[in-house]
């Protein structure tokens, strides 16, 4: 019986701190995630609904490829341009954290993602982005962003 009682508690513990150790996100904050998510596969199969469906009309963005900012229409140039020279072949998106207050929301996350360039050579990189989204009415927008690639060790 003490073996069975021990076991049970060695179990309890593990559970309990696998837990501790996974963010726990709310209604909201899987909410906005999941526009995330849904853009990343917009983007990843090429088919325009990415930028056009997801930024809001004051979108402004700065990457690490870009000399400055960028508005909603250079965003859209861009991303076809991009949609015609390479592609997406597969992409893991990991949120770092998602602040939501009220209708405003903040996201960071990094990707790890395989394109293919213009000459079929693949490149894998990892990004780190931090989103701001709005919410219009209903639907979460986004409103600004950036990101960087991290020197890795």
């Amino acid at each position: 019986m003490q073996l069975i009682r021990l076991c049970f508690v060695t179990l309890l513990v593990f559970v309990f701190s696998a837990q501790a150790q996974q963010p726990s996100w709310n209604e909201a904050q899987m909410e906005v995630w999941d526009i995330v998510q849904k853009s990343w596969v917009d983007d990843a199969a090429e088919n325009g609904n990415w930028p056009k469906d997801y930024v809001h009309e004051n979108y402004v963005s700065w990457g690490a490829d870009s000399g400055g900012p960028s508005y909603k229409a250079s965003t859209i140039k861009w991303s076809r341009y991009s949609d015609e020279s390479s592609s997406t072949l597969i992409y893991e998106n990991s949120p770092a954290s998602i602040t939501v207050v009220g209708d405003t929301a903040v996201v960071n996350y990094y990707s790890t993602t395989v394109m293919t360039d213009s000459e079929a050579k693949r490149e894998r990189s990892v990004t780190r982005i931090s989103e701001v989204l709005i919410r219009d009415g209903k639907k979460w927008m986004f409103l600004s962003g950036s990101n960087f690639e991290p020197k890795m060790n």
